[in-house]
């Protein structure tokens, strides 16, 4: 099903998609043995099934649940899917992002990849491109390194989108099963790749494929999984003109050798705003 989508309302002089280069490339990796795992997040994603048989006086009664002001949020975010449910294609929703961004010729792909995940649904922002730059000078701010043009990490992205209450929690897919597990039922990822030369240019179906030198790497965000063709939709923030209306797509199977090759998923519980 396709989206009505609009352009941000400030798009920069010149579109990155008008000169795609490693100019673009900006996503650092940086491991951190504190990350949580996809399971640990999982527990507070939604509420728990013994939470979810209870009354909200019981709840409050006979539970620390409601002990922590996340969790308020949480359970407000997870009933709020249960009064309006996704449209589904190929069993796994498809995340409605109508924004389209344009990080021009910088490389501040990390507040544009988390830019476009506060947009995107299932809790719909409206960032524009300003925002996506503001977010990434907020992650450098994290990184130790202010005003620097260096390109910052996902984590770091997600810290800032953290500091301005868009987030509880966040956690790293290690699997393609992880991921799969998360965009079917919880909302988009922030993945952080390397990028290399014939990802450049998406062919006529709006397919990349990881092959030819590296280039350096890149933050985008994963929308959906298509299971008719065995592969992930992403949302890149290089303008409408590039790729697949600003999107591409990329087989389960070559994502999955980008993930293993330090790659990151960065699955996050949004909170309502």
């Amino acid at each position: 099903m396709e989206q009505e989508r609009r352009y941000a309302v400030d798009p920069p002089e010149t579109s990155a998609g008008s000169v795609p280069g490693p100019q673009l490339l900006g996503r650092v990796y940086r491991p951190d043995p504190r990350d949580w795992d996809i399971p640990r997040l999982l527990e507070i994603a939604e509420p728990a099934e013994s939470i979810r048989q209870m009354t909200v006086e019981q709840v409050l009664t006979e539970t620390p649940y409601f002990s922590d002001w996340r969790a308020y949020l949480v359970f407000w975010r997870w009933l709020r899917t249960q009064r309006e449910p996704v449209a589904v294609r190929d069993k796994a929703p498809a995340w409605e992002l109508t924004i389209q961004l344009d990080q021009g010729q910088t490389g501040h792909c990390v507040g544009f990849g988390w830019a476009g995940w506060v947009d995107a649904m299932p809790v719909a922002g409206t960032y524009q491109n300003t925002d996506a730059h503001a977010l990434y000078y907020e992650a450098k701010v994290i990184d130790g390194e202010p005003r620097k043009e260096n390109g910052s990490t996902v984590r770091s992205g997600a810290l800032a989108v953290r500091e301005r209450g868009r987030l509880a929690a966040f956690a790293f897919a290690r699997t393609t099963a992880e991921i799969d597990e998360w965009i079917d039922s919880q909302g988009s990822i922030v993945v952080g790749t390397a990028w290399t030369a014939d990802m450049f240019n998406p062919d006529e179906k709006g397919f990349v494929t990881p092959t030819g030198a590296a280039s350096g790497g890149h933050c985008y965000l994963l929308l959906d999984r298509i299971e008719s063709e065995d592969a992930y939709l992403f949302q890149n923030a290089w303008g409408p003109a590039w790729g697949w209306g600003g999107r591409f797509k990329m087989k389960r199977g070559d994502f999955d050798g980008l993930l293993q090759d330090q790659g990151e998923a960065c699955c996050a519980v949004e909170l309502p705003h």
